[in-house]
């Protein structure tokens, strides 16, 4: 399904977040595109409802900043060696 976006005059940023299965050599089993301006409102639920979220040592409103301020490019990159993936989040 085609999404139209308005035109504003603003370049529109997304949010991307992929996970990488490298015990499937390196296939992506998540892939998603968020638009910027729902960041922190899915970060806010995110936390709410996974405990594993709550647990990370993670300066999530420092990361919200960044994005809302229009940097581009990687934001973090979290390795889990024991489940072999990789997750990776940038903003285009």
């Amino acid at each position: 399904m085609a999404v139209e976006q308005m035109d504003t005059g603003k370049q529109s940023r997304t949010l991307h977040v992929r996970v990488v299965d490298r015990s499937r050599e390196g296939h992506p089993v998540v892939n998603v595109r968020i638009p910027v301006g729902v960041v922190r409102f899915g970060l806010n639920i995110a936390r709410s409802f996974s405990p594993q979220m709550k647990d990370v040592d993670v300066d999530w409103d420092a990361i919200t900043a960044m994005i809302e301020q229009g940097d581009i490019g990687k934001v973090v990159e979290v390795e889990d060696e024991a489940a072999q993936k990789t997750v990776e989040v940038w903003v285009e």
